[in-house]
């Protein structure tokens, strides 16, 4: 009677111990999953560099990218599952979507840019934000005119990506003008130069759509 006893329990832990060990060899396993976008300024196709992307909740919350020149960010190595994620840059206001995080998602921005202008007198060299594509020039000479014909006039000049925007006479002299506006294309931002015979041109640019 003892035997059988001490029998039927070592083939009760036998028993045991393998379910115990099948468990264990197929266990489930979490496959890892991606999320990448673009952020642009609204109404261009012009990239926001620079900008921060933030997942705020769900199984991924608090990891955080930064955009590249080209606006575009990535999430490798994530747990699938909802979540709303936030992006935000200088002077931009926030921006909040919701996503369904899968392999290969996507979620895209749009952002809305602050307005841009500049003004000065005399030469001067500026960046343009990437979104601007049009800038209404308006320059004026605040210096002394001169009398008959030929008048006082000083020369202005724009250039952009090495490419004249405007070259014109502001004044009193032939074909000259006493006030300038007029609106020019851009695109893709970068440096624009602006050239004045002297500090007595006074100039304004500013972002128009």
């Amino acid at each position: 009677m003892f035997q059988r006893t001490v029998l039927a329990l070592v083939v009760a832990v036998l028993v045991s111990g393998c379910r115990y060990f099948d468990t264990q060899t197929s266990p489930t396993e979490t496959e890892p999953v991606s999320l990448s976008g673009v952020v642009r300024a609204t109404g261009t196709s012009a990239p926001v560099k620079g900008a921060n992307v933030l997942i705020l909740d769900g199984a991924n919350k608090g990891r955080a990218m930064t955009t590249d020149v080209k606006g575009v960010y990535k999430f490798a190595d994530l747990t699938a599952g909802d979540a709303n994620v936030s992006v935000t840059a200088y002077q931009f206001p926030e921006a909040i979507s919701g996503v369904h995080i899968s392999p290969g998602s996507t979620l895209d921005f749009s952002i809305e840019p602050p307005p841009w202008s500049a003004k000065g007198n005399g030469s001067d060299a500026l960046e343009v934000p990437a979104w601007v594509t049009r800038v209404r020039v308006d320059a004026e000479f605040e210096g002394a005119t001169g009398t008959g014909i030929t008048g006082k006039c000083e020369t202005l000049a724009v250039r952009f990506a090495n490419s004249s925007l405007l070259n014109t006479n502001l004044g009193t002299c032939t074909n000259g003008v006493r006030h300038y506006q007029g609106v020019h294309l851009m695109s893709g931002g970068g440096m624009v130069e602006v050239f004045a015979q002297s500090t007595l041109v006074f100039w304004t640019l500013e972002w128009t759509r």
